[in-house]
């Protein structure tokens, strides 16, 4: 199916799961039922479902050529996602509007009170993530980067792109020895023209923040195979003094295609002096040329959206005794509750499972490296 298409029906979920939060933010269990509500969110799941079909088996996007014109003097930051804004609103508003729908007039106010302060503050903490999405903040070393970049030259390397890795490391530190839970990075593991390999590192996502996952892989699965460019400020030298003060042990990077496309990412300090201290690696950038930044290109992942279907499945089942008005009282307010907790609790979840299942059509997962046993190096 067609990106537009794939667009449409996420655009239709979260658009019906919004007047769904209106009505109920504007209704009370005294109006009675509310078939309305109902169908906005049956047809809510229904256009999930439609994309949750249509993108199971999405094949990678083929890219078409392009003129490489030179190094862009322009980074962009990353454009807002405007569908995570919208689920961020949804998970700050929705859990409130359930449960404050289910219980005022059928318990106590102390009940109604003591119920919906928590679910009031729950919104509140959510809703500074808005800031992070909206402003899109490039961390100061990044936005040295761009500043390098726009003044004209920055150390720059031509890579092949081999694949994006879900890198598992189990740190030395770590005294587990039954199942011990490794940390885990993504990775884009590039090739230079030596055949040595070079490791770029996605930006650090925030606590519910933006995350650059679906970015990377969709990334990787485009310029798989092919050219790319690594770029390093051109002031690397005052990045390492900062670094080795105190800080991530880190280069700020971006990475571009030759098509124009780039992800911003992160390099090991110990990977990178090789390029940075070769000065035929210093080049020009070109006055006006900007860069694209990659939208990523999400696609049905069921130890994910399946963790996802089922949250905001429980939260439906509790709603629609409700909005039949098949129920009143304290079991009304219980219902309520259920689908409050439900849809707040239902992001952390998908978010940790987001970072502990890789989508192996998209990430080649290598095995578990244990920095305790430096023999071995995985098991």
């Amino acid at each position: 199916m067609s990106r537009t298409a794939t667009d449409a029906l996420r655009a239709a979920a979260f658009g019906c799961a919004a007047v769904a939060l209106v009505l109920l933010l504007a209704h009370d269990r005294a109006d009675g039922p509310r078939p309305d509500v109902l169908a906005a969110l049956l047809a809510g799941a229904a256009c999930a479902g439609a994309w949750a079909w249509a993108t199971r088996r999405e094949p990678a996007p083929v890219r078409g050529p392009s003129p490489w014109r030179g190094l862009p003097s322009v980074l962009p930051r990353n454009p807002v996602d405007w569908y995570t804004v919208a689920g961020t609103l949804l998970v700050a508003l929705a859990p409130f509007a359930a449960f404050r729908f289910a219980a005022l007039g059928e318990v106590h106010e102390v009940t109604l009170v003591l119920g919906s302060l928590p679910l009031f503050f729950w919104g509140l903490a959510v809703l500074p993530v808005l800031g992070t999405l909206l402003v899109r903040r490039l961390s100061e070393r990044h936005r040295l980067l761009a500043r390098d970049a726009k003044a004209g030259r920055v150390p720059a390397v031509r890579f092949e792109l081999e694949d994006g890795q879900w890198v598992r490391i189990i740190d030395e530190e770590n005294r587990r020895l039954v199942d011990p839970r490794p940390d885990v990075t993504q990775m884009l593991k590039l090739r230079d023209a030596r055949g040595d390999y070079y490791g770029v590192q996605l930006l650090r996502p925030g606590i519910l923040g933006p995350s650059p996952v679906g970015q990377f892989s969709r990334f990787t699965a485009e310029f798989r195979g092919g050219p790319v460019w690594v770029m390093w400020p051109d002031r690397w030298e005052a990045v390492l003094a900062v670094a080795r003060r105190g800080g991530p042990l880190a280069y700020p990077v971006v990475v571009v295609s030759e098509t124009g496309a780039m992800i911003w990412g992160y390099s090991a300090i110990s990977w990178s002096d090789r390029y940075l201290t070769d000065p035929a690696n210093r080049l020009a950038t070109v006055p006006g040329l900007a860069a694209r930044p990659l939208r990523p290109r999400p696609a049905f992942h069921a130890p994910v959206h399946g963790r996802l279907f089922a949250g905001l499945g429980i939260a439906l089942a509790a709603l629609t005794p409700l909005l039949l008005d098949l129920v009143s009282g304290a079991a009304s307010a219980a219902l309520g509750g259920l689908a409050a907790v439900a849809v707040a609790v239902t992001p952390l979840v998908v978010a940790h499972a987001a970072g502990r299942h890789p989508d192996t059509t998209r990430w080649d997962v290598p095995p578990v490296q244990d920095f305790r046993v430096p023999s071995a190096g995985s098991h």
